[in-house]
């Protein structure tokens, strides 16, 4: 019986397909030991190592092309290198995953806790301090434009993955924020406030809603301060088609 095993064989041991062995042969990165009289190709241990640091250079990232380069012309340093890009390649990866884990933990945990569409609720919650950083201004009057988040587009990342903070006061303009870490433009301390959630078609309905809200808290002698912050929340009307979430706040005095 001969030492070295077959194509299929190889494959087993590897678990790989023995297409990609073929593959890995038409490009010039692993040859077999020999071919047998009946045409088998055969392999030995060193393209037993060799498949394995194909494997280990494929799941880096590397092509097939840059891997004959490596496994051929490369200097031990050089492959530091490669290694090196790869991690920090790698740890960005996990950076964004981490991201989207987060993303999907709080869309689903919102989910779970808003009200029904249909459902008039109006709630008191506490809420954590929240730093905002001003995006633009806008009339208050007016209604968000494509045009606008052009113009705008270099001062916000991920649009509309993060909650959009819109600050209404006793001016003619209304403050478009989004969170972030230590900004100051506008801080909603931490405290109790006034909820309702809306759901709208189209954005002339906000007003309505708004003068609603202002009208309970008066009706039920609410003191409150500050401007009202209307927070959007477009990942939500994932679950409501053609309609937009909303959540409005009021700061209530304690």
């Amino acid at each position: 019986m001969s030492d070295e095993i077959t194509i299929s064989e190889l494959a087993k041991l590897m678990k790989v397909s023995v297409h990609q062995i073929r593959y890995f042969e038409e490009k010039g990165v692993l040859n077999p030991a020999y071919i047998a009289e009946n045409q088998y190709r055969m392999y030995g241990v060193d393209e037993i190592y060799r498949l394995s640091h194909i494997l280990l250079l494929r799941k880096m990232g590397l092509s097939v092309q840059m891997i004959k380069e490596c496994l051929s012309n490369l200097t031990s340093d050089q492959i530091t290198v490669l290694f090196r890009q790869a991690l920090a390649d790698t740890e960005a990866a996990i950076t964004q995953l981490q991201h989207t884990k987060h993303l999907i933990s709080k869309l689903l945990h919102e989910k779970k806790h808003i009200p029904l569409e249909d459902q008039v609720t109006y709630y008191i919650v506490t809420r954590e301090e929240i730093h905002l950083s001003l995006w633009f201004h806008m009339e208050a009057q007016g209604y968000l434009q494509a045009r606008q988040l052009t113009q705008h587009k270099e001062n916000i990342p991920n649009l509309f993955e993060a909650d959009i903070h819109y600050a209404y006061d006793e001016t003619e303009t209304v403050g478009i924020y989004t969170q972030k870490e230590g900004a100051n433009d506008l801080v909603l301390p931490r405290g109790k406030y006034l909820s309702r959630h809306v759901y709208v078609q189209i954005e002339a309905e906000l007003k309505e809603h708004i003068n609603e809200f202002y009208a309970y808290a008066e009706h039920q002698g609410y003191p409150y301060h500050g401007p009202l912050i209307m927070v959007e929340k477009s990942y939500l009307s994932l679950f409501t088609p053609e309609k937009l979430h909303y959540e409005l706040l009021l700061q209530m005095i304690e």
